[in-house]
């Protein structure tokens, strides 16, 4: 293992992995969600919390029997069949499953960026389907959406102030004082410092840049925020920091997030529900525990076979069917 141009630990696959002896060695395997699903157990508990107490008025998105077709080279193509699922204020709900599953319609229909051809989609009690782009554009206030890749998603000629900014100018919201100091909670929120307010994307590191992402996300102060695969560009330690940045500010701040992600073993560090999709259908819709430690499809138990083992196994196990990219 590298760090900094210096090898910090070498050894036999089976011994690195179930017994590290440098500390890095110890902090990029905790940062594996493979090997530690319960490592942010604590912080999910608002959700957990919240999800037992859910009734009708706490749910904040309500997605129901929406169908959505698409013609191509003049055939019908069926990208999202029969689509039901509620997600419970203060929680994260999951969409998984493999390229092609229509996971991305789905999302694009919640954000209202494609109609249906049926069906109803609410949030925060506000009907999304059969509303024009202008009509929307209250509900976008509250519901906004971080991109996968940091890299291609922040216009690379704006500073870190004008990308955070740009959102409150848009919806005209507050003084020129007011929006300075949204724009420093928002960034102290993504724990990012001030210094970084005159710099470009170019400048910051990829997970530097996804927090300015969220924090982008999180200036207007929505009520839900999707995110779609938000880690998949970056390290595990990395991505291990912005998981839990994206906890904290949901145990504080009492987000509800839409998380979309191929990768299931992320999905049982952050979700509370998760709604297996295949073939633009939901095959298998529960907790996160009824979906991991209990599924009854044969589909989803395929998807969960393709999460590694933990310690020695993972080396000495056969390789397994890698999980298609997202689609």
């Amino acid at each position: 293992m590298l760090k900094d141009g210096v090898i910090q630990e070498a050894g036999q696959t089976a011994s690195v992995f179930s017994s590290p002896a440098s500390a890095y060695a110890r902090k990029l395997r905790a940062d594996v969600p493979a090997l530690n699903p319960d490592r942010y157990a604590a912080l999910r508990d608002t959700g957990l919390r919240a999800l037992k107490t859910t009734v009708g008025d706490r749910r904040k998105i309500e997605v129901n029997a929406v169908t959505k077709t698409f013609t191509v080279d003049g055939k019908r193509l069926t990208a999202a069949s029969d689509l039901s699922f509620t997600v419970p204020a203060g929680t994260t709900h999951a969409l998984v499953g493999e390229s092609g599953s229509g996971k991305t319609t789905a999302v694009r229909l919640l954000l209202g960026l494609e109609q249906p051809d049926s069906g109803t989609i609410s949030v925060a009690g506000e009907q999304i389907t059969g509303r024009s782009p202008e009509a929307l554009r209250s509900a976008w206030r509250h519901l906004q959406l971080v991109y996968q890749n940091p890299f291609t998603s922040l216009d690379p000629t704006w500073t870190i102030e004008q990308l955070v900014r740009e959102p409150l100018d848009r919806f005209k919201i507050g003084m020129r004082k007011e929006r300075d100091e949204r724009v420093r909670e928002a960034l102290a929120d993504v724990e990012l410092g001030e210094h970084l307010l005159s710099r470009k994307p170019g400048a910051l590191s990829g997970g530097q840049r996804q927090r300015v992402a969220i924090a982008r996300s999180l200036v207007l102060r929505p009520d839900v925020i999707v995110l779609d695969e938000p880690t998949s560009a970056l390290d595990v330690s990395v991505q291990a920091g912005i998981v839990e940045v994206l906890l904290t500010l949901q145990a504080n701040l009492g987000l509800t997030y839409v998380f979309v992600s191929h990768d299931l073993a992320l999905v049982r560090q952050l979700a509370h529900t998760v709604s297996v999709m295949h073939r633009g259908r939901i095959v298998e819709h529960g907790t996160d525990a009824e979906i991991f430690d209990n599924p009854r499809q044969p589909y989803t138990r395929s998807l969960l076979e393709s999460i590694p083992s933990g310690g020695a196994a993972v080396a000495q196990a056969a390789p397994t069917r890698p999980l298609a990219t997202a689609g």
